[in-house]
């Protein structure tokens, strides 16, 4: 009997190890790549750098689909409709976990999606008018605290990183600064350079551009070490400021209760093509850089604690969702 039971079990063993995996099967068709905003933009233009090698390592074509609307909830809301089987992805950034705070929406962030791979996270340089009397991030606060109401910075989008960081850094260095809302980063431009707005956040080329031309200043980093293409700007953590970093993160999600074989699958794709040059070139063009690899469990819990720590922050600061 013994032995009947022991030759059943191994006969059982030989049929799992046959079993194939669902993801020796998958991909098996084109894959959908949604993009919650607008073709050319920075997430679209992450969303191609990362898609297109990752062709060749999944054998499938991905066509990328740009669905830009409601405040970037559009696309993400059609994750939750579709089938958990990996053939639809979406590129999640930061907003995923704000514009929920902000707006009502038809899905959960967290319960619906199922994080696969952190493939790049945007850096920006505080910069303020050249006119204002202030070089790094301590006279900034120094300037604000004595001057209520003189200082005004750029918001291109409620909940957006750039406007998140600047209510943090408020918050924690406790003081005045107030937000100036435009749809975007260039309709705000003018003001800033003709001194209308007095401070900043900007991608890394736009804001050299405008440093190289007398116009801005630059007075912090935000990111894991200095910029490459502005050497000598400390970073926030350098100046005594890391709590107000935001971490703009670009990733990628599928709908929750995908099989894990196959988030395995898709997020060793993106690891391999993240680490090509050619992939870091492209992310590094567009002021991103590649960071270090997080697991799917880790990418969930990336947007869990981002969830709570901007739900808290928006509730202090009061901050609305677009009008």
């Amino acid at each position: 009997m013994i032995a009947m039971t022991r030759r059943a079990a191994i006969a059982g063993g030989i049929a799992l190890s046959a079993r194939p995996t669902l993801a020796q099967g998958w991909p098996g068709k084109p894959i959908r790549f949604l993009v919650p905003y607008p073709v050319g933009g920075i997430v679209d233009i992450v969303a191609r750098a990362v898609a297109e090698p990752m062709v060749t390592e999944l054998g499938q074509p991905i066509v990328v689909d740009p669905r830009p609307g409601a405040n970037s909830t559009l696309a993400t809301a059609m994750i939750p409709q579709a089938p958990a089987d990996g053939y639809t992805w979406v590129i999640a950034t930061l907003a995923h976990v704000v514009a929920p705070l902000l707006q009502p929406v038809s899905y959960d962030p967290l319960k619906d999606f199922q994080g696969v791979a952190l493939v790049a996270v945007a850096n920006s340089v505080a910069t303020v008018n050249a006119d204002l009397p202030v070089r790094d991030l301590k006279e900034l606060v120094a300037y604000g605290r004595a001057n209520p109401g003189k200082l005004n910075y750029l918001n291109p989008g409620n909940g957006s990183s750039i406007h998140l960081a600047c209510e943090l850094l408020k918050s924690e260095a406790k003081f005045d600064m107030t937000s100036v809302p435009y749809r975007g980063i260039p309709p705000g431009m003018t003001d800033l350079l003709e001194g209308r707005l007095q401070v900043g956040l900007l991608p890394g080329p736009l804001a050299l551009q405008h440093v190289q031309a007398g116009k801005l200043r630059a007075i912090g980093f935000i990111g894991r070490q200095r910029s490459r293409i502005l050497p000598d700007v400390p970073t926030f953590t350098e100046q005594g400021f890391g709590e107000a970093e935001v971490m703009s993160w670009y990733t990628i999600a599928v709908r929750a209760g995908t099989p894990g074989d196959i988030v395995r699958r898709i997020h060793d794709a993106a690891m391999k093509v993240t680490a090509q040059p050619e992939t870091r070139d492209r992310l590094d063009k567009a002021s991103c850089e590649v960071p270090a690899p997080r697991t799917p469990t880790e990418v969930q819990a990336l947007y869990a604690a981002d969830f709570a720590r901007y739900g808290k922050l928006v509730k202090e600061a009061g901050i609305k969702g677009e009008s």
